[in-house]
């Protein structure tokens, strides 16, 4: 009874050793240098087997040794940032070391391209922006972009082309016309009537009204800002209006090698017909004529160039 259970004990325990020994993982190594295109070597390079979530990085010198299983395939994944990714496949004996020598190349994949169609405009506090196509239309004596922005900030005169912004005088308020600033020499002083506002209404493109609040770029006025950004032509046109008291002319267009543009915009005004239908008859005759160019020549996408002129007339007639 004794021999038997000792027997069992021998047997038993020759069972757990054979266990022991077979499930133990075979072995095998990895090991290399990751150099790039002109074989210099690439340092911290990642070295994972695929599949797995750990792995090691090449050394200084780009040297890298991996412990790897054996008889079985696997693959080696080398990635750096700015380089194509390598991939390796392996099947090793046991205790057998493969050297291998990778190269990565630099990455030359470019980033889909993006169409802006449109973009928001951001909120400004103080900022106002009408509608440039609605200043032909206004109901008023005179037409201009001033007449528009009365609308807003108030006048207690139709006739003039002033505003008042917060209870400043005339002179108060900056004009910038494609960022010329504009000195309007018409009023001597306040209480006089012009003929003409100085801005086409024919050629603005994009009309920002600051009445507060704006930028250090505009000066250093106290009352507001009117920044009018006249057109840039991309195909020959122009535009013709007769009316009572004002009649109108412009010419736009661009070369074949689209470098040189330019704006033309003729004006002539009179009052005689307004003031003649008065209760109260004068023999004044109030009449203003100005002559506006814009000339852009764009030397490259960088650099441009840009020529404004004006040439105007206002005469205050007694008949």
């Amino acid at each position: 009874m004794k021999i038997q259970l000792r027997h069992i004990c021998l047997t038993a325990t020759l069972f757990l050793l054979s266990l022991v020994s077979f499930s133990q993982k075979k072995f095998a190594f990895v090991s290399g240098k990751v150099i790039d295109e002109n074989e210099n070597p690439l340092a911290h390079v990642s070295v994972i087997i695929l599949g797995k979530p750990t792995g090691i990085a090449t050394n200084d010198s780009g040297y890298f040794r991996l412990k790897v299983p054996a008889e079985k395939a696997f693959a080696i994944v080398f990635s750096y940032t700015g380089r194509q990714s390598e991939q390796k496949n392996f099947l090793l004996n046991e205790n057998e070391e493969e050297t291998v020598s990778i190269r990565l190349e630099r990455n030359s994949d470019t980033l889909a391209e993006v169409i802006i169609r449109d973009e928001r405009d951001r909120t400004e506090a103080g900022l106002i922006r009408p509608n440039p196509k609605t200043i032909l239309n206004l109901p008023s004596a005179v037409t201009g972009v001033e007449s528009l922005i009365k609308i807003f900030v108030g006048s207690n005169n139709e006739l003039t082309s002033q505003y008042s912004v917060r209870g400043g005088s005339y002179d108060e308020n900056l004009i910038y016309v494609n960022d010329f600033e504009v000195f309007r020499p018409y009023l001597v002083r306040n209480g006089q009537q012009e003929g003409l506002s100085f801005i086409n209404p024919e050629l603005v493109r994009n009309i920002n009204f600051y009445n507060g609040g704006f930028q250090a770029k505009y000066g250093d006025k106290m009352s507001s800002v009117l920044d009018i950004q006249y057109r840039k032509p991309k195909q020959f046109g122009g535009s013709v209006y007769i009316g009572i008291l004002e009649q109108g002319l412009h010419l736009e267009g661009i070369t074949a090698k689209n470098k040189l543009s330019y704006l033309i915009g003729v004006r002539n005004r009179s009052n005689r017909n307004l003031l003649s239908r008065q209760e109260t008859q004068g023999n004044y005759v109030p009449s203003s004529t100005d002559l506006q160019l814009l000339v852009d020549y764009q030397f490259n996408p960088k650099w441009q160039a840009e020529l404004f002129g004006n040439i105007s007339q206002t005469r205050f007639s007694l008949t």
